[in-house]
């Protein structure tokens, strides 16, 4: 099998017809496009921030399963999202040389723009779980090593922060290391969580709640983060453009332009104040010229608020058409009579 991808290898570097992974020979052509050489190693570098978020949130995570590769050949790693080599473990202390004359050392960039195809490489292009063995690795240097690395999710943001990465000598690779490294990524997920202020906890708990109900694609941000569901991908939104629209609008607006054309319901998180960040519906047209109805005076959570005020909304919208209404909201007609009765929203009939 190794002489196999070695010679598969080879002939992709000739140009040559070759039979691989799908995933590997996209790599490949991805390395070579980007002039990476494979025969030579000279790693860019960077300084890393050891007390960095990932590390602090990562590292006992990857140090509670360590017992697990006592006496192995195995190193595991945390990669920050450009594929930089952010926090490393070492097995066997005989590692730890083997590593460093590979230039697997922390600062390395492993991305593919730097490394060429790797387990952490491929993980940061794709943000899916990647396994790399012996020769399936563009550079040849790395020939005698499997990796697996899996993508760790950001709570808040949930996009990528990250990637855990586990080597061994490619003779030792087995299916097991996927499961975990997919295990050791979703800890430290939770372990981020757990580091998650109550801010951010307000601002994530608001955007799920948004997402549930159906109404349109949604943005929640405030100073520091940005949640993009898929459905507002497309709008290629940079968060401090987007809050300087949003401090500029104040929180008692109702609609923001976010980009030529494109407006967006806003929703403070708490109301009327922009502190704890807004939450964005996008896609569902200008606001209205009259002025919806206001949901009662019982009290809400602020949450509940936002849900008040998104099923006045829509109501408005449709003309009062509970049907067509609760069609938008993604919900049945009976849960919409239940909502407008638990808001006491009959007004907005």
């Amino acid at each position: 099998m190794r002489g196999d991808l070695v010679a598969m290898w080879e002939r992709f570097l000739c140009g040559e017809p070759v039979t691989v992974r799908p995933e590997i020979q996209a790599s490949w052509q991805r390395s070579k496009a980007g002039g990476i050489d494979p025969e030579r190693l000279d790693l860019e570098r960077t300084e890393i921030d050891p007390e960095q978020t990932l590390v602090r949130a990562g590292a006992p995570v990857m140090l509670g399963m360590s017992d697990q590769f006592a006496g192995t050949a195995t190193a595991l790693a945390l990669a920050d999202v450009t594929g930089t080599v952010i926090w490393r473990w070492e097995a066997d202390r005989r590692l730890t040389g083997d590593l460093d004359r590979i230039e697997f050392t922390l600062g390395s960039r492993a991305g593919e723009r730097s490394a060429g195809t790797n387990g952490i490489g491929i993980a940061a292009t794709t943000s899916r779980t990647s396994v790399v063995v012996g020769a399936e690795h563009f550079k040849q240097a790395w020939h005698g090593w499997a990796c697996v690395a899996a993508p760790v999710v950001d709570p808040v943001s949930r996009r990528v922060a990250g990637s855990v990465n586990i080597a061994c000598p490619a003779p030792d690779a087995n299916r097991l290391l996927v499961v975990v490294a997919r295990s050791l990524a979703a800890n430290i997920s939770e372990s981020l969580r757990r580091t998650m202020t109550a801010r951010q906890h307000r601002l994530l708990d608001a955007h799920l709640a948004f997402c549930t109900s159906g109404a349109g694609a949604v943005v929640s941000l405030d100073r520091q983060h940005m949640i993009v569901e898929d459905g507002a991908a497309p709008y290629g939104l940079d968060r401090a453009a987007l809050w300087q629209v949003v401090d500029q609008a104040g929180p008692a607006a109702r609609e923001v332009e976010i980009a030529a054309g494109v407006h967006a319901r806003m929703y403070p998180v708490t109301p009327n104040r922009l502190d704890d960040g807004v939450v964005l519906l996008i896609g569902r047209g200008p606001v209205p010229s009259a002025s919806p109805p206001k949901p009662s005076t019982v009290t809400l959570t602020p949450l509940e608020q936002a849900e008040a005020r998104v099923i006045v909304d829509v109501l408005t919208e449709c003309g009062g058409n509970k049907s067509l209404a609760a069609n938008r909201l993604g919900i049945s007609r009976g849960t919409l009579y239940q909502r407008l009765r638990y808001y006491r929203l009959s007004d907005a009939t």
